[in-house]
């Protein structure tokens, strides 16, 4: 075994690391940072039913060149100058005709704004600038690359998020500056699926931003926007099928009323010496509904170098594979596929049962379809 790169060959330190390696039947993984490489870039979105950003592939790097050539021009054509805070060599939204969008005076234009303020706003990075001789070059830090690759591709749109200072978020947004009053964060968990905060705008605006999974988002809606839905719905589907990950965004208007009320009680809720967690919960899940649907995000997150060509190798060897991640089903299935976890010779059998009697049932029924003997049955699991 040689790794060229790095010029080494694997040194065994154990006689009987063959023989050990020889017993294994099962391997058990996580897909993100693991099989990939945990470096997100944002690729495409959709904004009120209509997708941005043009797919480049590494092999295409005059094409992403030129692309961020006319970028560059439209943004000045466009915001009247060159935009300082945009860092146009690494980015990778890359499509011209979103500013064709922005300049009208219409619906749409108002959604693409909407848009990139959510993810200018909504999130809990750190910016810091690294050299003092370039202030317009900004550093993100962020809990995760999805939301630092978010709130990059922002910037480099024209929606910079500049620094927070204790409730100030201060942002500039197409050669203007904004001040918002960040008055709650409501936190991204595993368990909420999304993360939301309530800021006053400039002109006494009381918003909440939200993103969050498609199916917690979509839950949250108000209604008579079905056609926005389904529309969204359709291009998050064909994200997913490219193998990117996906988010949706909304927002709300809130009345003074509403908003004081429900604060009262969400600071009781987290003064609570009881059921602390499960209190904040309900009292912030009260206010994140009645969203209005604005669009959703499309992260690539690339494969490691070498998995698809391992992971065919341990399917030879007789090594059996299991994969855990939390994508949506259809990103889990195109993700297997270019792993060579799937492959076109296996039946494959999606179990989306809500909880564990109805997993059970799918599983069995899926047995008593195909028999539990056979040799390529394999299991692609979601929404539980």
């Amino acid at each position: 075994m040689y790794y060229a790169p790095a010029e080494r060959r694997c040194v065994p330190k154990s006689w009987n690391l063959s023989d050990d390696l020889g017993q294994v039947e099962y391997i058990f993984s996580d897909k993100t940072g693991t099989l990939t490489q945990n470096v997100m870039i944002f690729r495409q979105c959709t904004i009120r039913g209509r997708v941005y950003g043009e797919i480049v592939g590494d092999d295409e790097p005059d094409r992403a060149a030129e692309l961020r050539r006319a970028m560059d021009t439209r943004i000045e054509q466009t915001f009247g100058a060159p935009y300082l805070f945009r860092q146009s060599e690494t980015a990778t939204f890359l499509d011209t005709s979103v500013y064709d969008d922005l300049q009208t005076d219409n619906t749409q234009a108002r959604a693409i704004f909407e848009f990139f303020t959510v993810l200018a706003v909504c999130h809990t990075v750190i910016s810091s600038v690294p050299d003092p001789a370039h202030p317009h070059v900004l550093e993100y830090k962020a809990q995760s690359p999805d939301e630092a690759a978010l709130v990059s591709t922002a910037r480099d749109v024209g929606f910079a998020f500049l620094r927070r200072d204790k409730d100030r978020v201060y942002c500039n947004f197409r050669g203007q500056d904004h001040v918002f009053q960040l008055l709650a964060t409501l936190e991204f968990t595993s368990a909420r699926k999304r993360m939301s905060v309530i800021v006053r705008c400039e002109d006494g605006r009381l918003m909440l931003l939200s993103k969050g999974a498609d199916s917690v988002i979509m839950d949250r809606i108000r209604a008579n926007q079905e056609r926005l839905r389904q529309a969204t719905l359709g291009d998050l589907e064909l994200f997913a099928n490219h193998g990117l990950r996906t988010l949706c965004l909304g927002y709300r208007i809130l009345d003074e009323a509403e908003y004081t009320t429900w604060k009262r009680d969400y600071d009781h809720a987290m003064a609570s010496l009881g059921d602390r967690e499960s209190e904040v919960e309900a009292v912030s899940d009260r206010i994140e509904r009645e969203l209005q649907l604005i669009g959703g995000t499309a992260i690539e997150d690339k494969l490691q170098d070498g998995v698809p060509a391992t992971i065919a190798q341990l399917a030879l060897a007789g090594i059996k594979l299991w994969v855990l991640t939390g994508d949506k089903t259809e990103t889990a299935i195109n993700i297997g596929y270019s792993c060579n976890l799937l492959n076109n010779d296996m039946q494959l059998v999606v179990v989306t049962g809500g909880d564990h009697e109805g997993t059970r049932a799918q599983l069995e029924q899926a047995l008593r379809e195909f028999g539990d003997t056979h040799a390529d049955l394999s299991f692609a699991g979601g929404g539980g």
